[in-house]
């Protein structure tokens, strides 16, 4: 039997989540008390930091994970275990073949796009395309949202003392964009940025209550899934705009909005995210009301007295 055969073969065999986006999904509801099995505390505390760093639980030894999450090899056999696994290999197998599929995840979306057939009318073709998966994305992320989530989100970014929005590489605009757009219409807003005093000095600025906004998608990086974690930890409420359910930043964030990012370009694809934070951006305004256009009125002002003395 050739190594594709087997591994279909031991998969099958398989009772636990078979995926990691199954996995996130399961540690939500052990998290929320719905799921139908039990797992102790510490237990579910390392599923959370295995999720949180995919590609560490992917390559490190069971022993280095446990030295890692400071508890016995014999905790994560147990974990694995109680998920319905036969033993660590079966769930350690579920985060190596997420990192494989994450691997050279530039070039080989470019090659896809490299290998479509070329015509007269190539130009066009490919617009056509593009705009047909983003109208595609768009869709998808209007049928994960929710109401309640929606609900409280607004309610954090109406009342959090102070939010800083964060995001890296094609990230970076949408959160800026998210940034800009709550500054309108309410204070205390900024980007957490690299660029500024650095990720922890902008971290140290915010206390439990306020608000941590991250955008993030695969490849993810380690700054965003850190500084969502460390943030958690620190009492402060994070939400996130990310691509799927198997994202490590799921595992930190209080409320999370799937914004897929599939689609012919070559790096992830973000026209979802941008509209969802239009939306979020008007639902605030609306619940805010005349405070809302109190600031947006000051802002205007400004825009011409700046107008006037130049």
């Amino acid at each position: 039997m050739d190594r594709q055969r087997q591994d279909a073969t031991d998969m099958e065999s398989v009772n636990g989540p078979r995926s990691l986006e199954q996995l996130s999904r399961l540690l939500a509801d052990l998290k929320s008390g719905t799921a139908e099995l039990k797992v102790g505390k510490r237990a579910l505390d390392v599923l959370d930091g295995m999720i949180t760093y995919p590609k560490q639980s992917a390559i490190s030894s069971i022993s280095h994970l446990a030295k890692t999450f400071d508890v016995n090899p014999s905790t994560l056999t147990r974990l694995a275990k109680s998920l319905g696994y036969k033993g660590f290999a079966e769930l350690q197998k579920v985060f190596r073949d997420y990192t494989a599929g994450t691997e050279n995840f530039y070039s080989r979306r470019a090659g896809q796009l490299f290998q479509q057939e070329q015509s007269r009318h190539e130009g066009l073709h490919l617009a056509t395309q593009i705009a047909n998966e983003e109208t595609h994305n768009i869709a998808s992320m209007l049928d994960n949202l929710k109401t309640e989530t929606l609900d409280g989100v607004v309610e954090l970014l109406i009342r959090s003392p102070r939010i800083r929005t964060h995001g890296l590489r094609q990230s970076y605009p949408i959160a800026n964009y998210l940034s800009y757009g709550l500054g309108l219409i309410r204070n205390n807003v900024s980007v957490l940025s690299i660029a500024e005093h650095g990720i922890v000095h902008g971290l140290a600025q915010l206390e439990p209550g306020d608000l941590l906004f991250t955008i993030g998608c695969a490849p993810y990086t380690r700054s965003t899934v850190s500084a969502s974690r460390i943030a958690r930890e620190q009492g402060i409420e994070v939400v996130t705009i990310t691509d799927n359910h198997a994202s490590p930043l799921v595992a930190t964030a209080r409320y999370t909005l799937i914004s897929p990012t599939t689609g012919s370009f070559f790096s992830n694809s973000m026209s979802a995210s941008l509209v969802l934070v239009e939306v979020l951006l008007s639902l605030l305004a609306r619940r805010l009301g005349d405070k809302a256009l109190d600031s947006l009125m000051r802002y205007e002002k400004l825009i011409g007295k700046m107008q006037f003395e130049i």
